[in-house]
């Protein structure tokens, strides 16, 4: 249409041209001629070009409307190996993947001073407990994980690591080890803002439990940790809403003791009883997306479970950094109602500092059986926790790990990344657990309070060397004279740890 409104133009000029010369213009006569002719090879040209349009549209009309070809050759799948990736195969369009990783974790454990603690049993028998210094796995894990039809997730992590527990507070020494499932379950997807897990995971509660392993400040997570479910089995919804600076997660489970993983190298009591139990959580990051530079990194929330538990279901024992039990129930101890965990829990990193902290409290109602009485009470386990890092190279801090700005390379005059680490944390008792003899003092200690200070070299984002100092001091728990004064002898631990993280 614009062309010919061109050539409209150009005609109605023509036209307007006088027909005829007056004689003072005659000498202007060839000038005349030559725009005539410029403009009619303007109208040529614009002719042209409209036709030309016309034959282009048909064409696009002939090619929208005819069918498409189908090639009997599927595209190529993306195949890649790298430290980021593992071993990945992932179809052209997306839909399927699989990706092959893992890490390990080697770990050297040395006590300071004398290492051995004597407790007192029930029956009156002295036995020693004995600390002793060593190297180990502490972590081999092999992660599989892939998509399926585009909606559906599968993560699988079997641990082949150290694993094993003390089977009760008076063991001289742990339990025999073994292959175990940590990680088996698949989340559906379709609704970006409402996924469905299923299968046994990371229950959705203690805020440095449910931090990667891999990128925690400490080799162990701290005092917290004994007053949650680590793992348990169940199937949860979860999602992020208003531009992921909300996260939320809530689910039913079997029902996991304090400090219980099923199936991954703890007591599995937990499935002796038929009483689900509900967990659920909620965190913000409220200046994510603001111009508030310095609270970007502030994220604050809150967790909570709570379950009709009813039977034998206690934790084993709660235990320190080196995973030594000091505190444990008397046998035949059990539920005797709800449950009820609750957790407030933040986080705040800026530029290189990092700071976590959360406050897990534990209500729940206990029996006992014994010398022909029956005794029941309510008890309130308390602990917190709160650790400080910072990046000495400056790096940004983060709940996800330091990523070096450089790479080890002394060639280069590189040395990765250093990051200074701190933590703080106790574990209270509740009193009537020994004055209704739920546990034995003799044995079990009422309260523990523990410092730490490490250093961690990130020679680049896979290669992790930790070096940690942890001191723990106790309430009662022995019998030792000589200045105890009952009270368990102090753990000094120093602990070394070197990982390879691929994928």
């Amino acid at each position: 249409m614009r062309s010919f409104q061109r050539i409209l133009a150009a005609v109605m000029v023509i036209s307007l041209l006088p027909m005829s010369t007056p004689v003072f213009a005659q000498d202007n006569t060839s000038s005349i001629e030559q725009r005539l002719n410029d403009l009619e090879q303007q109208v040529a040209e614009l002719k042209s070009e409209l036709q030309q349009q016309k034959q282009t549209a048909a064409q696009n009309a002939q090619q929208a409307t005819a069918p498409q070809a189908v090639s009997s050759t599927p595209p190529a799948a993306y195949v890649t190996a790298n430290a980021k990736d593992g071993f990945a195969i992932k179809s052209a369009d997306g839909n399927f993947a699989l990706k092959i990783g893992g890490y390990a974790q080697v770990l050297s454990r040395d006590f300071g001073s004398s290492d051995k603690v004597d407790l007192q049993t029930n029956h009156g028998a002295t036995t020693s407990y004995d600390e002793d210094d060593t190297f180990l796995p502490r972590r081999v894990r092999l992660m599989i994980q892939g998509t399926v039809a585009h909606d559906f997730d599968f993560f699988l992590q079997p641990e082949f690591g150290y694993n094993a527990t003390y089977s009760s507070i008076t063991a001289t020494s742990p339990t025999a080890y073994s292959p175990a499932l940590q990680d088996a379950w698949i989340d559906w997807k379709y609704f970006p803002d409402f996924t469905i897990k299923a299968g046994k995971m990371k229950t959705p509660f203690d805020l440095e439990n449910l931090q990667d392993t891999r990128y925690t400040d400490f080799v162990e997570i701290g005092l917290t940790g004994n007053l949650s479910p680590q793992r348990d089995i169940g199937v949860q919804a979860g999602g992020n809403l208003y531009f992921d600076w909300l996260t939320y997660a809530a689910g039913i489970f079997n029902g996991a003791a304090d400090h219980e993983n099923p199936y991954g190298g703890s007591s599995t009591v937990g499935y002796a009883n038929d009483n689900a139990t509900g967990v659920g959580r909620i965190f913000a990051n409220p200046f994510k997306d603001t111009s508030l530079t310095p609270l970007k990194g502030f994220g604050i929330g809150y967790a909570a479970s709570y379950g009709k538990e009813k039977g034998a279901d206690v934790p084993t024992s709660y235990v320190t950094t080196s995973q030594a039990p000091f505190f444990g129930y008397n046998s035949g101890v059990a539920n005797d109602g709800p449950q009820l965990r609750t957790e407030p829990q933040a986080y705040y990193y800026y530029k290189s500092l990092g700071l976590l902290g959360e406050k897990v409290d534990s209500y729940e109602s206990l029996e006992y059986f014994g010398g022909g009485q029956v005794y029941r009470d309510k008890v309130d386990n308390k602990a917190f926790n709160v650790e400080a890092s910072y990046v000495l190279t400056g790096e940004n801090a983060s709940y996800n790990g330091v990523t070096p700005n450089n790479d080890f390379n002394l060639g280069a005059g590189h040395w990765g990344a250093l990051e200074l680490v701190g933590r703080y944390g106790e574990l209270k008792l509740d009193d009537s657990i020994f004055s209704e003899n739920f546990a034995n003092l003799n044995t079990s200690a009422s309260e523990a309070t523990a410092w730490s200070t490490g250093l961690n070299w990130y020679l680049n984002k896979d290669v992790k060397a930790v070096f940690d100092y942890e001191q723990t001091k106790f309430d009662r728990g022995s019998t030792v004279a000589g200045g105890n004064n009952g009270n368990r002898k102090t753990e000094n631990l120093f602990e070394t740890m070197l990982q390879l993280n691929f994928g």
